[in-house]
């Protein structure tokens, strides 16, 4: 008794020095960050108060960030955000922008992933399993078709709809269509937990992993005994974890533990008190890939809660997807792309590729997927874009899952145009929150969708994490993109588009289960909202963007 009551204290001052340690970097970086806006403000206060022309350039500074501002091809939200408070402070606001409004990475960040881009792009015109999609007669079903050698990829002939989908990610980046690729669908963290630890043990050569959250626990140290056995055994593994999504659970020493093992690890955007936003960049992007062979992504980091460990906020509800097959390459080049910009390395991909024999070996499977991500260094949404274009070509019903719901007006005029015109639009969104505000956000745009027709549910049992979209059963996304301005503009993300890949039947088959635990927001609810409610919804809406 005595013995493990020692035990306990020794845990409780590992705690409490692990959260000193971490709270102390969080005060120096935050202290920092607000003694050089102090010491800006200050300084341009005195400037323009000794010599008002200061003043002057200072009016005219943020006269010019304005126009540029409304002229730029951000979105019309994100511009309103930042011109209320310019023209509200004009002194500071306009170089207050120039400070912290970019919403891309600094030159030589994007040089460099541009660079990795085009690496991965070179390397998958030689990958095995990679398509050139051509539209074909709408009658036409893929599995039906048998491919063709044409130059280095096999030509198939699909659905144009689907086809030109297809063409337009592989146009954004290095992305590429694959078929023989067995997608498996689960409804569920804790049964893609028991998964990616079965793909694990079976590792032969390399293990690459990549999450927004990384926390101690039970699934984190179920995944530590396998990956130093491993690593062990000569795989080579690559971790990467988002510094400021894992700062509060990293657990403790886990960068040393992992190179004692033998594992490389990186921090993605590492915080430090730099007078910068750029910490609004962070990797949000999800990945096992194991021997380019097996892969997975969707909603679940590595924390307790996504495998229902457990409770926070009620049940939680992820999903993953699993790529095994030539498709599963397609999410190992997306993540040595990153891993390069953030490392400096110069990875051989042709290196790490399987064998012929290895992917002969794969089960297969039907239609067809792309892996593609979405950067914060470029003005493109191709997040939103991919949505879009499902969204675009439906002709009968567009399902949604989703944990935040924060749609910009023009977002919001897609769904309401597919309802009016007859599409049967239904989206998910949580009935336990995470974050009281993004909630508060999510709310507030029910009641204009309600309205024209789109049936909006929230989960009972608490909050669901998943972030998916099916389209009249034969296309649909997985990844790791929420339905909001973050995920869309600021965040590294990645989801995988499929089309008649086995999959899509056991998604479609979840949301009608999933919906059974929902309750439906009807017009009685949105349009009993008190005022003073929607009114600080309106304040919340302005500014998400910033948020």
């Amino acid at each position: 008794m005595v013995a493990n009551l020692e035990v306990r204290k020794g845990k409780a001052r590992n705690s409490w020095r692990r959260f000193a340690a971490i709270g102390g970097r969080v005060a120096l970086t935050a202290v920092a960050l607000i003694l050089q806006i102090v010491v800006f403000a200050l300084l341009l206060l005195r400037t323009s108060e000794m010599s008002p022309w200061i003043g002057t350039i200072s009016d005219l500074i943020s006269i010019g960030v304005v126009a540029f501002i409304l002229n730029s091809r951000m979105q019309v939200e994100y511009k309103l955000a930042w011109t209320i408070p310019i023209m509200l402070m004009p002194l500071f606001g306009g170089t207050f922008y120039l400070l912290f409004g970019a919403r891309t990475g600094s030159r030589r960040q994007m040089l460099r992933y541009s660079a990795a881009q085009d690496l991965a792009a070179i390397d998958q015109k030689s990958a095995a399993g990679a398509l050139t999609v051509l539209p074909g007669e709408l009658n036409e079903q893929l599995p039906e078709l048998e491919p063709v050698a044409t130059g280095r990829h096999p030509v198939v002939s699909i659905d144009p709809d689907a086809a030109r989908q297809i063409a337009y990610l592989e146009s954004s980046g290095p992305f590429r269509a694959y078929r023989d690729t067995e997608t498996t669908y689960y409804p569920l963290g804790e049964d893609a937990f028991v998964a990616m630890l079965e793909a694990l043990e079976n590792a032969k050569r390399w293990i690459a992993m990549e999450y927004f959250i990384v926390s101690d626990g039970k699934m984190w140290r179920a995944l530590f005994e396998v990956l130093s056995r491993k690593a062990g055994e000569g795989v080579q593994i690559w971790v990467m974890y988002d510094d400021l999504g894992s700062l509060w659970h990293l657990p403790d020493n886990f960068a040393k533990d992992l190179k004692r093992a033998g594992v490389r690890v990186q921090s993605f955007n590492k915080l430090g008190p730099g007078l910068t936003l750029r910490y609004n960049n962070r990797d949000h992007r999800k990945f096992t890939v194991v021997d380019g062979l097996v892969a997975f992504t969707g909603g679940i980091n590595i924390a307790d809660e996504y495998i229902n460990a457990i409770q926070r906020f009620g049940h939680w509800k992820d999903t993953t997807i699993r790529l095994r097959g030539p498709g599963a390459w397609g999410m190992a080049s997306l993540f040595f792309t990153i891993w390069d910009l953030v490392s400096g390395d110069r990875t051989d991909l042709a290196a790490l590729h399987p064998s012929e024999e290895e992917i002969d070996a794969q089960p297969g499977g039907p239609g067809v997927v792309v892996n593609y991500d979405d950067t914060p260094f470029d003005d493109l949404s191709l997040g939103w874009a991919a949505y879009r274009g499902m969204m675009s070509r439906a002709k009968f019903r567009v399902d949604l899952t989703t944990p935040y719901l924060v749609p910009t007006s023009e977002m919001t005029a897609v769904f309401v145009a597919l309802a009016q015109s007859g599409v049967q639009v239904r989206i998910i969104t949580p009935g336990i929150p995470d974050k009281s505000y993004v909630y508060s956000v999510t709310r507030s745009n029910y009641r204009q969708l309600v309205e024209a027709g789109v049936a909006v549910y929230e989960y009972t049992p608490g909050f669901i994490h998943a972030k998916q979209m099916i389209v009249d059963d034969d296309t649909a996304i997985i990844g790791t993109i929420n339905f909001d301005f973050r995920s869309f503009y600021l965040h590294q993300e990645n989801a995988v588009w499929m089309y008649q890949t086995s999959a899509i039947a056991d998604m479609s088959a979840d949301f009608e289960e999933t919906l059974a635990k929902c309750r439906r927001i009807d017009l009685a609810m949105v349009r009993s909202t008190p005022w003073w409610r929607r009114a600080g919804w309106l304040v919340l809406r302005t500014f998400s963007p910033l948020m």
